[in-house]
């Protein structure tokens, strides 16, 4: 039978089929729109949805017409059952070994070979073949097991998590003179601004020749940097849109754009989120990879008893570019792994890509499959070479995996590292010298929060160890590392009451406990969280906003200083300087906990036991932002006084604005408030815009609103006036 008959035969059974009405085309617009107007809490960057779409096409071919669909992993596909699965590649074994500890000669191209994997304490275990991988992912969820130490900590958090603040010399297209205090990031001289809240002077930015500070992407732990799909150094601005990256000249205040990539090259491919560090940009590329299978007992003989399905795959790219000609771009390098992009980071010169990928067992035996030969038929590729046994850590995730490797953006086509974890899905905590997975296990009155700590020394990769913490996470800046020790806020549910209670807890550099609060704010939860040396501060909620203050200063005795009550609760916290703190959040009627409206509050914490509330703003004429639960969305910038984040409004009349603010000593004053109305990340077209696909930034005199489709330019020396607009279309 020709390949047009075999296709021929698919087209006429599917069409005979009717998709289950959850899926259908209407019913997939109206889920994403409730999900629009039902926002909770997720990772940052825009959400991509047409893994969802793409999930309807997945089908299995019997000789009676019959199609049959399994869920299938984290990618949001469907993949098809494992007794009909693809083969895996390569040949079969006469041995029948479980795969040596090494690969065979060649296998290893495009990954440095590193030091032997430490086990991360019981929760996660280094496999010592493929055979312990095939009995993992065999046997369902695996064995559950305990983290070592004892249950009272959980956690991924962040340092102060500010905003980069960058001061450039605008007499030439690259800085070339060093001066004091100089930070040399990627071989470029940058001085660091304020926005990182170490206190640096900001510089003259009275015309084109002077210095001039811009501000850098929203981090979650200062040092580590955190790709966006907006970025600037000063004299561009480089802006994903549309699967391109759109290169934009801002030197002496000209908004033109004069460069593209075009990245995409294949019709799956989704250009993500991006690194820009002196001439070197990076970009993260998620694809899928798909193709027409055929499952027969006698392949080269056709039968009507044959199975057809669409086999798929994701894979995650990081794309590097010399740009120090921004008008001609030339690529230099590409890694690629298996998995859907779950977030990464940078330090120096290395990026850190964590993926997520569903693991199948092939339908070979045990002993055909794990050999070495025809582990890359099932063990997730890493520049399309499988991950090592010694390198796979074995949890009880079962058949998921979390896929870890680190590039160099100097040699940009080769794996310095790699790991491969199963484990359920995990949050992650990066530090400027180790990441942290964290998961939640158990419900209501009994979770602990598992914690495992790596070690990242030059991008290679080594556990640590282990723990357990009593509660759960419940928000992103609730864990932190401060010179090699961990901090951890958690929320969880009294045994005894029933009641909700918050607990911190404190751990060394081997996560040994050395101090803990238990029992905080009862009948609370903690909704928003931040650490500014050895104080910690965190906002719960009932029906008012409590705001804490607690000493770390004595780890092994941490001591709550203060507690302010006020009406609402804040979603975000940042510092404003160093005796004020910013929150973002709602405003609620306390007697039913309805929300009125979005609320900014500034608060004195310059006398920890006697916290007060200065002052605070409500916008009763929005009711979200995606600033509350993704920081990259946020500008906040104490030195030069600008805080700005997007809003949007639901209801009979949607409609979304940019506003940008400034703190006056006594009360928030209004700098500029833009109506958004382009379609910006939106996937449909209602008229409110997309709050996540919009950010605020500035560079020395001019400020700017990115989104994926214009850029918008403001004078801040004639009060923000509009001075140029370009789109993208």
């Amino acid at each position: 039978m020709s390949e047009k008959e075999i296709l021929d035969k698919i087209e006429k059974s599917a069409a005979q089929e009717k998709i289950p009405e959850s899926i259908e085309p209407e019913q997939i617009k109206r889920k994403l729109k409730e999900n629009q107007k039902n926002k909770v809490k997720r990772r940052s960057g825009i959400t991509y949805y047409g893994a969802v779409a793409a999930a309807a096409l997945v089908l299995v071919i019997g000789a009676a017409g019959g199609i049959h669909a399994v869920t299938g992993g984290g990618t949001g596909l469907m993949t098809a059952p494992v007794g009909i699965e693809k083969a895996a590649s390569g040949q079969k074994s006469d041995e029948g070994s479980e795969g040596s500890s090494e690969l065979k000669d060649g296998a290893t191209a495009g990954v440095e070979k590193n030091a032997q994997k430490k086990d991360a304490g019981s929760l996660y275990t280094v496999a010592k073949n493929y055979g312990e991988v095939y009995d993992a992912i065999c046997s369902g969820s695996g064995q559950e097991k305990e983290a070592d130490g004892i249950a009272v900590a959980e956690g991924d958090s962040s340092n102060s998590g500010d905003a980069a603040t960058y001061i450039m010399d605008d007499t030439s297209d690259t800085v070339d003179a060093a001066v004091d205090g100089v930070e040399e990031i990627g071989g470029t001289q940058m001085i660091k601004g304020a926005g990182a809240q170490e206190g640096q002077t900001a510089a003259d930015i009275s015309s084109d020749t002077a210095k001039q500070r811009y501000s850098g992407t929203n981090l979650q732990k200062e040092g580590v940097d955190e790709s966006d799909f907006v970025k600037t150094d000063g004299s561009y601005i480089y802006t994903v849109s549309h699967n391109e990256i759109l290169i934009t000249d801002i030197r002496k205040k000209a908004l033109k754009q004069i460069g593209k990539i075009q990245i995409s090259e294949t019709s799956s491919d989704r250009v993500l989120e991006m690194y820009v560090d002196g001439d070197i940009l990076s970009v993260i590329v998620e694809s899928e990879d798909s193709g027409l299978e055929m499952q027969a007992d006698d392949t080269e003989n056709y039968t009507e008893d044959c199975f057809y399905y669409f086999s798929e795959g994701t894979q995650t790219q990081v794309l590097t570019y010399d740009i120090s000609d921004p008008e001609k771009p030339v690529k230099k390098g590409c890694v690629k792994q298996d998995g859907s992009y779950q977030t990464s980071r940078k330090t120096g010169n290395m990026i850190y890509l964590f993926t997520n990928k569903r693991v199948s067992l092939p339908e070979q035996t045990k002993e055909e499959a794990v050999t070495d030969e025809n582990a890359g038929g099932w063990i997730p590729l890493v520049n399309d070479t499988a991950v090592a046994a010694e390198d796979i850590y074995i949890g009880d995730g079962g058949s998921n995996s979390l896929l870890v490797s680190s590039v160099d953006v100097k040699k940009p086509d080769q794996i310095v590292d790699n790991t491969m974890i199963l484990s359920q899905y995990v949050d992650i905590y990066v530090s400027e010298s180790a990441f942290y997975l964290y998961q939640r296990k158990g419900y209501w009155d009994d979770v602990v929060t598992q914690i495992a700590k790596f070690d990242l020394s030059d991008g290679k990769m080594n556990a640590v160890g282990a723990v357990s913490a009593n509660g759960r996470v419940t928000d992103t800046f609730a864990v932190n590392e401060c010179e090699g020790k961990l901090r951890v806020l958690t929320s969880g549910q009294n045994a005894v009451s029933g009641e909700a209670e918050n607990n911190l807890y404190l751990f060394d550099e081997n996560l040994n406990l050395t101090g803990k609060i238990e029992g905080l704010a009862q009948g609370e939860e903690i909704y928003a969280a931040r650490y500014l040396g050895n104080m910690a501060y965190f906002v719960t909620y009932r029906n008012t906003d409590p705001l804490f203050a607690v000493d770390l200063s004595d780890d092994k005795n941490p001591k709550v200083l203060g507690e302010l009550k006020i009406s609402g609760f804040s979603e975000y916290l940042h510092f404003w300087g160093e005796d004020k703190l910013v929150g973002i959040g709602y405003e609620t009627d306390e007697k039913t906990g309805e929300h009125t409206g979005i609320k900014i509050t500034m608060f004195d914490i310059s006398d920890s036991s006697s916290l007060k509330e200065m002052n605070s703003l409500v916008l009763k004429d929005y009711n979200y932002s995606e600033a509350l639960y993704n920081y990259k969305c946020v500008l906040a910038d104490a030195e030069e006084n600008l805080l700005g984040f997007a809003l949007q409004s639901y209801g009979d009349e949607e409609s979304a604005a940019y506003l940008l603010l400034s703190w006056n000593g006594e009360k928030f004053e209004t700098l500029l408030s833009q109506n958004l109305t382009d379609q910006a990340g939106k996937q449909d077209a209602s008229k409110g815009a997309d709050t996540s696909a919009y950010r605020g930034i500035y560079v020395g005199d001019m400020f700017y609103i990115v989104s994926t489709e214009t850029i918008t330019s403001y004078d801040r020396t004639q009060e923000y006036c509009v001075k140029k607009s370009i789109s993208f279309k």
